[in-house]
Order: structure tokens, then sequence, then C-alpha cells
């Protein structure tokens, strides 16, 4: 058994298809297949079904116990480099939908002109396969919308952002200055799909219903549901980030909550003992930045109030 071959297993494990694992190890297919076929002939187990494309139970644990080796051989390479090691070479992340479009483009250049031996990749995810991915060792850090529990992930807050409504021009809370969480009918909001823990915690907010909505749809998208306020009606509640990337016109459709709490904390899930784990938290220290940097370029609750009696002295005008 090489390296190279643990290599290999970890990679047909993730990629779950020979052609794109030996894409992703430079190798030709064939080559990729004699290589595991050498590895089960080792071992006296099947570590992959080729007919369902999948690995087999073993084949699991043994990736998993692969991976572990693959990050011990990089700890000793990092010692031989000294504390600076730990700062290059790949780092992976898992990011919620709710978070990516709006944290990202903004985090992404500063971590990497602090950090310029990183090699990261990001991966948009939902918060479950974030966390398994990090239990399984393919994700260095996640971040999420909820604190998480597993064996060897940590949940480290971060920061906290209120949710604030959209509201399409025509509906009756447009009048509003502020609207009050049981005043929210749940039958004129826009949500996300099953599987998101923002729609989770959007319906902890709003009314409850016996009404059904004429029109169904299941976005994972929160431009989506910003669209469909606008062009079928209704509303949406927003976390305070997305804001950041509306124009000013738009925000003449947001109203706060009143009285303010409803909202969540955005944390950090990090792998302990991980090699990567000062990386994870370099990452969080940068995400603390972007988020007070933004808010201090006003985006906060009062700004949106501002916001709110503008568009009144306009309307009376």
């Amino acid at each position: 058994m090489t390296l190279e071959q643990i290599r290999y297993l970890v990679a047909l494990v993730e990629e779950r298809s020979f052609t794109r694992a030996a894409e992703r190890v430079y190798l030709t297919q064939p080559a990729l297949s004699v290589q595991i076929r050498k590895l089960e002939e080792e071992l006296g187990v099947k570590l992959f079904d080729r007919r369902q494309g999948k690995p087999t139970e073993v084949g699991e644990r043994v990736a998993a116990q692969a991976r572990r080796v693959l990050e011990e051989v990089a700890r000793v390479k990092a010692i031989a480099r000294g504390e600076e090691g730990v700062f290059q070479g790949p780092f992976r992340v898992g990011v919620i939908p709710t978070l990516a479009p709006y944290l990202l483009p903004r985090l992404l250049p500063r971590l990497l002109e602090r950090y310029p031996g990183l090699e990261v990749s990001v991966e948009e995810e939902l918060t479950p396969a974030i966390l398994q991915g990090l239990v399984e060792g393919r994700l260095d850090a996640g971040l999420v919308g909820t604190e998480e529990r597993a064996p060897g992930v940590q949940s480290l807050p971060l920061f906290s952002e209120e949710f604030l409504a959209y509201i399409s021009l025509g509906h009756p809370l447009y009048a509003k200055e502020s609207l009050h969480p049981l005043e929210i009918p749940l039958e004129d909001t826009w949500i996300l799909s099953e599987g998101h823990c923002f729609r989770d915690q959007v319906l902890s907010v709003c009314r409850p219903s016996l009404e059904r909505r004429r029109v169904e749809f299941r976005s994972g998208d929160l431009e989506t549901l910003i669209l469909l306020v606008e062009e079928v009606g209704g509303l949406t509640l927003l976390p305070e980030v997305a804001l950041w990337t509306l124009p000013r016109a738009k925000r003449l459709h947001l109203r706060p909550l009143s009285p303010p709490g409803a909202g969540r904390t955005v944390y950090l899930l990090v792998r302990e003992g991980s090699l990567k784990a000062p990386v994870a938290r370099a990452l969080g220290e940068e995400v603390k930045g972007v988020f007070r940097e933004l808010r201090l370029k006003g985006w906060e609750r009062k700004s949106v109030m501002m916001g709110a009696e503008v568009r009144h002295g306009e309307a009376r005008g």
C-alpha cells in the first residue's frame, strides 16, 4: 500500500466516479482502476462497487481512515516547513446558500491576500452536508446559520444578524414602518425550500395560518424570493447579510421587525485537532471583519428606518 494509492482511494470515494477521480489525480481512468484493484487485492476486500458507482461500506470506512493518514502526512510536512506551513496548500470550506453570495465576494480576496499560500476550495451546501463533510474530513471548515453538534466538530459563534421583511408595493403591510412578527401572514410569505435552516428560522417567526397559497414555489435562492415579491406580490424575510447587495431603490421595500430580536447567529464549524484548524479560525476572524465593515457602511437597522421615513416623505410630497 502506498500513499498514492491512499490518495487515489479518497478521490474515488469523494467523486464517486472513476472519470472525475482520474481527472482529479491526473491519471487515466484505466490507470486509476488498476491502482484501486491492486489496493483491493492487498487488503482482501472490495472497496468500490463499480456497478452501482459508489464505495462499499468497508470502502467508506477505509477512506475515512485514509483521509486521517493523508492529514497526518500533511502535518509532518507542515512541521518540517515551520508554522507557516499550516497556512499553505488546500483549504476546503462549506458555506450555506444564504451566506455564500453575500460573504464570499468580500471574504475570499481578504483571505487570499493575507495567506497567499492557501488554495481555497468552496462548496455551497446545506448544513447537514457541510456537517457530514467535516465529520468525514472532506471539509476543513463550515459557515452555517445554526449551532451544530457532532463528534470532533466545534461550533464557534461569529456574529448575530436580524431578519427584515421585504414587502411588495401593493401589500397592506407596505404602509407600515415596522412589523410585529405576529403580523406577518404565512400565506403571503415566500420562503425557501425544505432543508434550508433559514426556512425553519422564518417559520418560527411568521404567524401560523390555515390558509394555503394560491401559488406554491420551492426555491433555494433568496434572490428568487425577492423577484417573486416584486412581480407576484407578498413578502419574504431576509437575513441582514442579504441587504448588502440590494440597490438603493429596493431598500424602500424593507421593514424592520419590532420588537427586534428575530434573527440568527452565524457559526464557524471547525474540526477539532485538524491541521487546518488555525486556518479555519483565521477564516472566522475575517468573516467577523467583513460583517463589521459592512455594518459600519450604513446597513444597520437605523438606516432601514431612515429609508422608511424617506419613502413616507416622498409619498406625502
